[in-house]
């Protein structure tokens, strides 16, 4: 018990330096300005955020989009069951809306922008304006692929760039590749070295 008792005071000693040690630096004017440029970081990452988030709020808003189908969706011809959608154009991706609202509060300032967008306006894929497509795709490998042809074609329209588009994941669902020649096309993409997701299914022709 003695010996506790002599460890537990050790301890508070210790702590009472160091609170000593932080009172005398906080006198300190380097540290005054320290606090003081953190507090100014804090605010301006703050106000940076909230624009940021009304910037894409109004980008989304004012998107043609063009919406392909999450390649986890299921029976996307069943009519019972919850699909998503990504637009390829300007990224938003109503699978936001399936994320715990507190879990938003630790992700992206774009992700939020897609929450509030969506959840403030009521809007789901079927009210987003611009065109459906019958794509089921990786949303993450469509945005890759609609930016390369783009960056390509950049004055090319919408109806162009889905024809396009089209072609780009047929060719990756008919051409098989190996684990290489897959890590670098995943580069070419800017998408992730390990990204394998390559099959495009339910392609079809036809949209809305």
């Amino acid at each position: 018990m003695q010996n506790l008792n002599e460890k537990c005071q050790s301890i508070l000693e210790e702590r009472d330096k160091v609170l000593k040690e932080i009172q005398s630096m906080q006198s300190m004017e380097s540290t005054q300005k320290y606090l003081e440029l953190q507090k100014k970081k804090g605010n301006l990452e703050e106000e940076y955020n909230q624009l940021y988030k009304e910037v894409k709020m109004e980008e989304y808003d004012s998107c043609e989009h063009i919406l392909v189908i999450d390649a986890e969706t299921t029976g996307y011809f069943d009519q019972n069951l919850h699909h998503c959608f990504g637009c390829i154009k300007c990224g938003l991706d109503t699978r936001v809306l399936d994320l715990p609202r507190e879990e938003l509060n630790y992700t992206l300032p774009q992700m939020q922008a897609m929450y509030d967008y969506l959840n403030k306006n009521q809007l789901n894929s079927y009210r987003l304006k611009g065109m459906r497509t019958y794509i089921e795709c990786d949303i993450d490998l469509a945005k890759a692929i609609y930016t390369r042809i783009k960056n390509a074609h950049p004055t090319i329209d919408d109806e162009t760039t889905l024809k396009y588009f089209e072609i780009a994941l047929n060719d990756i669902r008919n051409i098989k590749v190996n684990g290489e020649r897959k890590i670098c096309r995943a580069r070419r993409l800017s998408l992730n070295d390990h990204f394998n997701r390559w099959d495009a299914c339910n392609i079809r022709d036809t949209y809305s």
